[in-house]
């Protein structure tokens, strides 16, 4: 297992780095945001496949924001998800006005300039064991709106089953109190987009829960906690993600962007198994494990057909598929959630998730 580093800028302001094991695995992992930008594994052939999207450099990168941002590979927060109404949200006995990102005051994803835009430290912090890079960020009070300054580290590691670990550890470093629910925003095409979509996915989640929304604005949690069982959203049995695709509302979400509640609480002391998807073209699985109490699967319903990344593949509409591990979305507003997202000196933040890739 090895660990390398190049420059991902052209004025080598920004690094990529490296790991890789005994598989011929790697996993690039950009300072830019602590953001994946290229998962290489072996399908069931023994044939090398890319299996998230993103762009070649950091300049291309840029250049495609001006198109869309679906937030490929980023480390994103300092909350992810959406936060309603944003100028409303109460944290260490201040009333913070965060940044409006989507119509009718919702801020995503932490705001304009969240971490997915900041640039990171990194350190090698494994070279002997399995091949690991820290990257870390202070964030200060007042950043993107939010009180309270917090510094936050997410390792990323490899070891020889192909599995990726990220461990994220937020500690607050001033004020009393902050919120903080950081995600990966990665995307997943196991057949490293020899299909253009993830429809033919298997997808299953332990989850008999999600998360209600509002009408409007739309796909903002509410508080409710609804069955999954006999809906358009119950894979306790294994099947296609394309099966209901089509069956959502196309003006708003046009596909699953639901948080599916797989856990009681923050911090569970057991690291579970939540989710797996697989490819029968590709002869992949990827099982996502982690200690947190929610999953929000989103198929990519909005990335824009202008997008062409790596390998001058072009994106669109379900090409991917994000995982992304959290506590509850919007709980800083909902009063019996808001303590999963609290921060304070007695209290850091802790969560690990593991993207395990197999052979079927």
């Amino acid at each position: 297992m090895a660990v390398t580093k190049h420059a991902f800028s052209q004025d080598g302001a920004i690094d990529e780095y490296v790991l890789s094991n005994s598989s011929g695995t790697e996993v690039y992992v950009t300072t830019w945001g602590a953001r994946l930008t290229r998962f290489i594994v072996k399908d069931k052939a023994g044939e090398l496949r890319d299996i998230v999207p993103g762009f070649e450099s950091y300049e291309q990168w840029q250049e495609s924001l001006a198109v869309d941002d679906p937030y490929f590979g980023a480390t994103v927060g300092r909350v992810a998800g959406r936060i309603w109404p944003c100028d409303q949200v109460e944290i260490d006995g201040r009333r913070c006005q965060l940044p409006e990102i989507q119509p009718d005051k919702v801020c995503l994803h932490g705001g304009k300039h969240g971490f997915d835009k900041k640039v990171f430290a990194a350190k090698v912090v494994s070279i002997m064991g399995p091949a690991a890079v820290q990257f870390a960020y202070i964030s200060a009070d007042g950043d993107e709106g939010f009180a309270g300054g917090i510094e936050l580290r997410v390792t990323y590691s490899l070891d020889d089953t192909n599995a990726l670990h990220i461990q994220y550890d937020g500690r607050l470093v001033a004020g009393t109190e902050t919120i903080l629910n950081p995600t990966n925003h990665t995307y997943w095409n196991l057949t490293g987009f020899a299909e253009p979509t993830i429809r033919n996915h298997v997808c299953r989640l332990r989850a008999d829960h999600y998360m209600g929304t509002r009408t409007s604005p739309p796909l903002v949690p509410d508080g409710r906690l609804l069955p999954t069982a006999g809906t358009a959203l119950d894979f306790a049995t294994p099947r296609r993600l394309g099966d209901d695709l089509d069956s959502f509302d196309k003006s708003t979400s046009r596909g699953y962007d639901h948080v599916f509640v797989t856990g009681e609480q923050a911090g569970e002391p057991e690291v579970r198994e939540v989710a797996r998807i697989s490819s029968v073209q590709s002869g992949l699985s990827l099982t996502v494990l982690t200690d947190q109490p929610a999953i929000v699967v989103y198929t990519g319903n909005w990335i824009s057909d202008r997008l062409v990344g790596k390998y001058r593949i072009q994106y669109g509409n379900y090409a991917a598929v994000a995982l992304e591990t959290q506590r509850f979305a919007n709980a800083a507003n909902i009063p019996q959630f808001r303590d999963q997202v609290i921060v304070t000196r007695e209290r850091p933040f802790v969560h690990n998730t593991i993207y395990h890739i197999e052979s079927l």
